[in-house]
């Protein structure tokens, strides 16, 4: 069937035809994108060698060396065609981060006016956040509820260790949401001073708690904000820059975003 097949000279034309077409891509490939080792490439590996051995590379070092740079292109380049770095979250990102460098460049040091503008724009930020003072007594289990009425009553009551005793003054909300937990914070900012409730539940164990003291936000002034306004300063102008950056594709990327 086969051998009759390429005696049909309309078959023998369409399969010549593709070889002839595959070698003439691969070959116009090849030239147009040789792995190419220049001389000042050479030198400059050459010279990486020495310093880093501290002596004069041999014949056969640099043909070490010249071999090492040809796999790795070769293997680099086989990389990207089989798509690795779009499946590697490591080489993604590390591509990613080049480009945002290649795109932004080196940021000026903002002046000190414009770090206050920023600061005044963006005044709503910069605040030092509410925090509470409350003292608690500790279980790594649940706890029988009748001690409740024994700290009410001001009466000595021993839980289990906790590592940062039984006093926390002055703990910001984020710090408390982060330790024990959401539904710890809701309750702790909406109990009386000076009364013990619990025992209340938290990511860590359980908690017979007493708030013993609030404190409301307030304003950072310049001074004490200026590290977090110079930071946020220039995570806005890399953000401004890379969107400026993507705009000039126009319409080269088609963006779709599904929506449930």
């Amino acid at each position: 069937m086969i051998r009759k097949l390429f005696q049909d000279p309309l078959v023998l034309f369409v399969f010549f035809g593709a070889l002839v077409f595959s070698i003439y891509a691969y070959l116009e490939q090849s030239d147009n994108n040789p792995v190419e080792l220049s001389d000042r490439n050479r030198q400059l590996f050459t010279e990486q060698f020495e310093l880093l051995t501290g002596r004069q590379a041999t014949q056969a070092d640099i043909a070490k060396i010249e071999n090492d740079y040809i796999q790795e292109e070769i293997l680099f380049r086989e990389a990207l065609e089989a798509g690795i770095h779009l499946g590697n979250p490591e080489i993604r990102g590390t591509l990613v981060e080049e480009m945002r460098y290649q795109a932004t460049g080196i940021f000026n040091e903002p002046t000190e006016e414009q770090l206050v503008q920023y600061y005044l724009k963006h005044i709503q930020r910069y605040v030092i956040e509410p925090a509470i003072s409350f003292q608690h007594v500790f279980f790594n289990q649940s706890p029988d509820k009748s001690m409740l009425t024994l700290l009410a009553n001001g009466e000595k009551v021993t839980g289990d260790e906790f590592w940062r005793g039984r006093i926390l003054p002055d703990y910001g909300i984020s710090m408390i949401r982060g330790m024990f937990g959401k539904d710890f914070l809701e309750r702790l900012q909406t109990e009386p001073l000076d009364t013990w409730y619990g025992p209340q539940k938290s990511m860590l164990g359980w908690h017979f708690v007493k708030v013993i003291g609030t404190q409301a936000a307030s304003p950072l002034t310049f001074a004490e904000a200026k590290m977090q306004v110079q930071n946020d300063y220039t995570v806005d102008a890399i953000a401004t820059s890379i969107d400026d950056y993507i705009s000039q594709f126009g319409d080269k990327y088609q963006v779709i975003r599904h929506v449930n």
